[in-house]
Formats: C-alpha cells, structure tokens, sequence
C-alpha cells in the first residue's frame, strides 16, 4: 500500500513538475520569446498561457512598456550665430541706430562654444525578436541607444545655434535629435521604436558663463557711456537753444520797451509843447515846480545861486 501511494505521489510529482515546465503565462505588461537550444521558436508571445516543450524550451521575457533613458549631461558645441533665410524689410539709418542703440547684451548673443546638454529618452521594444538578436538585454540597448542619443544630438546641435535652443524652436530641434536616432535604430535593426527625445536642461559651462557675463558687463558699460555721452549732447543742445531763445525774447523786449518809452516821449513832448502854446506863464510856473521837486525834495542837495539868478524867479515875482 505504501510502494502504491509512493507511485501515485511519484507521478503526480513528474506531472506538476512537466506541466510547470510545459505552460507558462505572459504577463499583460511583457512579451515573451520561446528558446530551443538558444534558438527562438516561433513568434514572440502576447499575453495569456502558452504552451512549450518542457525541459527542451525556455522563455525569454521582454517588456511591453515605455522604458526610459537619462544619459549624463555632456558637452556639445553649438553653431555659431548664422544668417536668417528670410530677409527682414529694409529700414532707415535713424530706425537701424535706434534699433542698435536698443539692443541688450544676452545670453543669447553665444555662439560656437561648448555647453552642457541634458537629454532624455523613452522607447518601446516592438520587435523583441530583432532586439535579443542585436542588443540581447536591456542593459546593453540603453548604452547603444545612450550612444546614438549623444552623437545625434551633437550632430543636430552643430547646426543649432544658442537662442534658437533657448526659444520656442527647442521642439524643432528635439524633433530633429528624434528623427536622426530613430533613423539610425532602424538602419541598426535594433527591434526598438523611439517614442520620445527632450531636451531638459541646457547651460553654459562655468568659463563660458564668467565670459559672458563680463561681456554683458562690459557691452553694458558701452551703453551706459554712449547713453550719458548723448544725454550731454542733448543737453547742451537744449541749453543752446534756451540761452538762444532767452537772448531773442529779452531782446525783442528791449526793443519793445525802447518804441513805447519812445511813443510815450513823444506824447509827453506833445502835451508839454500843446500847454506851453496855450499858456507860456504856466507852463514855465509848472516846469519851475518840477525842477524845485527835483533839486530840493533831497535834503544833500547844496546849490550855489545868485539872488538874480533865473531858478527862483517866480519866488522874486511882487503880487501887484
């Protein structure tokens, strides 16, 4: 009874044992391959239970998923400034100085020398055949994909100059890096698809950033001088013009008040010529007084007259 129960545990042990050996299940997350001897059977496997040859066959799991890549920031040199395709319309000397005059030193104002590039990728395994054929394991495809990564963006950022990096334009370029490694992957049957390539971070390196910012600094300083060197012209031009216009004015006003003052004689020499024909003893008495105002109204005045003499003759006249 033992020996029999003994068999019946012995084979149903070599049962489970040959079924595990026999089924294996994908996970919804995985791809699978089928080896025999090291050679692939069949198609890869999608999710679900699939069957094998026990003991014969093994399986080769591969990820379904997004897998990403985070290569180390590296040094590329970028394009030097080069011209725009489209000309922009022509203006005037006065417009192209103002504009110059405008003009602010930036970052954007690098060109032809080296900065950090901080890159990151994200693929897909979509040919999990091809890809144990050519790269065989994850690790190996994240350094051959890390490899392209950097020699596709050195490429494409030669021809790419700092502000266009910095601008708006960066989508065009990362979509650029995109389409030179997806090339080179599909020309490498590397059984891959490159689903992503971003730019995260790009910076000048520390003697490019201590150059430039003494650049800015000294184009800055240029400014400064030729701002306040026309601030003084403008200055002095405007104080000419103001002693000028000062000089006109007080002129005109002397000029002015010379005709009135001459206008003004004139009449006063008309009414005293007028009283004087009208009555010659009163015009004399009233002339007598204002010049009796004018000498004696100061109590310094000293005069030296004769008793005769013709100023006090209307204090010498007898009352008849």
């Amino acid at each position: 009874m033992d020996t029999k129960l003994l068999v019946l545990f012995v084979i149903l042990a070599l049962a489970l044992l040959i079924g595990s050996q026999s089924f294996f299940t994908v996970d919804q997350r995985e791809q699978a391959i089928v080896l025999q001897l090291g050679q692939p059977k069949g198609e890869p496997r999608g999710p679900g239970l699939h069957f094998k040859l026990p003991f014969v066959q093994n399986v080769r799991y591969f990820d379904r998923r997004i897998l990403s890549i985070d290569p180390n920031p590296e040094q590329v040199v970028i394009s030097s400034s080069k011209s725009q395709a489209v000309e922009e319309p022509k203006k005037d000397q006065n417009e192209e100085n103002e504009a110059n005059t405008d003009l602010k030193p930036t970052i954007g104002n690098v060109s032809g020398e080296p900065i950090i590039v901080d890159t990151f990728l994200r693929y897909r395994i979509v040919d999990p055949l091809q890809f144990m054929k050519t790269l065989r394991t994850v690790d190996n495809a994240n350094k051959r994909i890390e490899s392209i990564v950097n020699d596709s963006t050195k490429a494409v950022l030669g021809d790419t100059t700092l502000p266009e990096l910095l601008s708006e334009q960066r989508t065009v370029v990362m979509a650029a890096i995109k389409n030179r490694v997806n090339k080179k992957v599909t020309d490498d049957s590397l059984g891959i698809d490159i689903i992503d390539v971003r730019i995260v971070r790009a910076d000048l390196t520390k003697e490019l950033r201590d150059s430039t910012v003494r650049q800015m600094n000294a184009a800055l300083a240029e400014r400064a001088t030729e701002r306040k060197a026309k601030g003084e012209e403008k200055a002095l031009e405007i104080r000419s013009t103001a002693r000028k216009d000062r000089d006109i004015i007080l002129a005109e006003a002397r000029r002015d008040s010379e005709i009135i003052r001459g206008e003004g004689d004139r009449q006063a020499i008309k009414i005293y010529a007028d009283a004087f024909n009208v009555d010659k003893e009163f015009y004399s008495f009233l002339r007598s007084m204002e010049a009796y105002k004018n000498t004696m109204g100061n109590s310094d005045t000293r005069m030296i007259l004769t008793p005769d003499g013709e100023f006090f003759k209307h204090f010498n006249k007898q009352q008849p």
